[in-house]
């Protein structure tokens, strides 16, 4: 079974080394854009529920402000503690301009 894909944003919006908020009605999604690949990761810290978009993108690596923990954007595993539960990832692919991510 495919997934389905749901347009997330456009590559335009968002250059390498930042992160932009998903635009997906009832999920909180971040994108990611490391050295030009998009990679699409769950908003929300899983130590303390706070926002990633708050804190920080290092080369492949997102840091939480509330408390430093640190996840990979590619495969959402934590890279350093408090966090030890994995980020969800999300499948992306492009379209000329436009960024899609399966949910």
């Amino acid at each position: 079974m495919s997934a389905d894909y749901t347009r997330a944003g456009s590559l335009n919006t968002i250059k390498p080394g930042q992160l932009v908020r998903a635009d997906i009605p009832g999920q909180q999604i971040l994108l990611a854009n490391v050295d030009g690949e998009i990679y699409a990761i769950a908003e929300m810290c899983t130590h303390e529920d706070f926002s990633l978009f708050l804190g920080a993108l290092d080369g492949e690596h997102v840091s939480c402000s509330l408390h430093g923990s640190r996840f990979s954007v590619k495969t959402g595993e934590p890279q350093e503690e408090p966090a030890c539960v994995p980020l969800k990832t999300y499948p992306v692919k492009i379209e000329g301009n436009d960024i899609f991510i399966a949910v």
